[in-house]
């Protein structure tokens, strides 16, 4: 029996991360949110602030919790303990809100992107830094930084000690020699991989078939022994680290009757230069927290130099409707289909053949789609989000470049869409700066929207004023914008009035506004 305050011995074990930030949207919200307590001790006052704002802002959310009755901050602070009270204590924080902020920091730190310790000073990494600002988006840089990650760390326990992700990239390149790929069997065997060895694997899979999954788990219980429960082992763990390598950028999903698993080409530059590139973890940085992160949070020139060249050149814009099209026929898409995938987004048990692709990237790729399907005869329809070799989304598009573009007939229309319903977070995405990006577009006429399920009374006024703001600054009287529910913007497109009604919504704003003031 372990004592407390020890540690096990290390085992063997499966591979698998935390499902709280596996949208990257909100990884980067959540590094933003808590720049500003950058140095400052994460003491119980400072961690009960920042799980205030994760609340406040939205980026936590709880039946529990509802601002509507929580009138001071005081309340709201209060309302945060005890909703949290029952939390375990959990990497070195005490039980409570303190644990539930170590939720959101785990992979972040795991990964490089922070230092946070109970009652030690946080700190920010370089590739941290770097995601905030906009210099790398959350693709790359969790791709940069699984070429660093060691499994054996101070974070996980563990006698594995090698990087999966290069292992993993390794055995799919044997595979792709042969012209094979990797299914959803062999993959979570690979989860419990001893050794960085991908030839002594694909001879494992090659010499057994694993056809079922339960032949998987009994294969895994007698070299084991003692496993987590079945579905923990076959389902909910083996999902996280597809999440993971999706976000990374690596692997292509492909649904042939099962599950397989490829390398993404696109990626082939990256995966070229980094992956005999050796970054040594020493025993210090697997135990030490300090020293891991010393070692593996800083982004080289040349590691930026790599990312910068990998980056996806941009294409004639026709292309970007021939992959839509080429998505549309092989998942049999029509408007009416389209639709019922956008309202069964969040819904248990729906859109199951997109499960990989997380709720707010489904939210974009369905309406490029939708977008498509109702404008492709006579405009080009350019999603910004970063995409896999089959054009299937993988993560959002890099900060202030809009999520949705759509050219042609002299017209420029940028969409911003989001599922967030809050309206600090409505009020304080990057829409703003979306109104210098449209500035610089050279056709004609001009459009802008911002779409979600809900939109706040706030977020309507946020942009009218941001109409007259544009006018004013680029004396340009041909510009139309306005902010759309879901189904209005459905209904709009569907009736294929969409410009007529931003244009109806500008003038009429304009118009009351002139009232006013006369």
């Amino acid at each position: 029996m372990t004592k407390i305050g020890t540690r096990r011995e290390p085992e063997y074990k499966e591979l698998n991360f935390d499902t709280a930030l596996r949208n990257p949207e909100r990884l980067k919200n959540v590094l933003e949110l808590i720049k500003e307590y950058e140095n400052l001790k994460l003491n119980d006052d400072n961690l009960l602030d920042i799980v205030s704002k994760m609340y406040i802002s939205g980026l936590v959310t709880s039946d529990d919790f509802d601002l509507r009755y929580l009138p001071t901050d005081e309340k709201i602070k209060q309302r945060i303990i005890e909703i949290n009270r029952s939390r375990n204590a959990d990497g070195g924080f005490p039980k409570g809100y303190q644990s539930r902020f170590w939720t959101y920091m785990r992979t972040l730190s795991e990964f490089g992107f922070v230092y946070a310790r109970y009652n030690e000073k946080l700190l920010i990494g370089d590739v941290g830094h770097k995601l905030i600002e906009n210099k790398i988006d959350a693709q790359e840089a969790f791709a940069l930084q699984s070429m660093k990650y060691n499994w054996k760390s101070p974070y996980r326990n563990v006698s594995n000690d090698y990087n999966y992700f290069k292992f993993i990239i390794k055995v799919l390149r044997e595979l792709d020699k042969k012209k094979k790929k990797l299914n959803y069997n062999q993959f979570v065997l690979s989860l419990f991989s001893k050794e960085d060895d991908p030839n002594e694997f694909i001879d494992l899979i090659t010499k057994n078939t694993f056809a079922t999954e339960n032949s998987v788990y009994e294969y895994l219980k007698s070299i084991y022994g003692r496993l987590n429960a079945e579905t923990t082992v076959l389902k909910d763990y083996p999902d996280t680290v597809i999440r993971m390598l999706r976000l990374t950028g690596f692997v292509n999903i492909v649904n042939e009757g099962i599950l397989l698993i490829e390398l993404n080409n696109d990626m082939s530059k990256f995966i070229d230069y980094f992956i005999d590139k050796t970054y040594v973890v020493d025993n210090s940085e697997k135990e030490i927290a300090i020293n891991y992160f010393n070692k593996i949070n800083i982004v080289s020139d040349e590691e930026l130099s790599i990312i910068k060249k990998n980056r996806q050149t941009n294409v004639e814009i026709m292309d970007y409707n021939f992959v839509l099209n080429r998505i549309v026929k092989d998942y049999k898409f029509d408007e009416n289909s389209i639709i019922e995938y956008i309202n069964n987004i969040g819904l248990k048990n729906r859109n199951k053949e997109f499960k990989y692709i997380d709720y707010p990237l489904q939210f974009e790729f369905f309406l490029s789609i939708l977008l498509y399907l109702v404008y492709g005869d006579e405009y080009s329809i350019k999603p910004n989000y970063k995409t896999d070799a089959y054009g299937m989304p993988i993560s959002h598009a890099p900060g202030k470049c809009g999520d949705i573009e759509i050219v042609g007939n002299h017209k420029y229309w940028l969409l911003e869409v989001s599922l967030i319903r809050n309206k600090a977070q409505q009020l304080n995405n990057e829409t703003a700066n979306l109104f210098r990006h449209i500035s610089d577009s050279p056709w004609a006429e001009k459009y802008m929207s911002f779409v979600a399920p809900v939109v706040h009374e706030d977020t309507y006024k946020f942009f009218n004023a941001l109409i007259i703001d544009y006018i004013k600054e680029y004396k340009n009287n041909n510009f139309n914008a306005k902010c759309y529910k879901t189904e209005e913007l459905i209904s709009e497109c569907l009736t294929k009035s969409v410009f007529e009604d931003m244009k109806k919504n500008t003038i009429d704003y304009k118009k009351s506004l002139l009232e006013i003031l006369n």
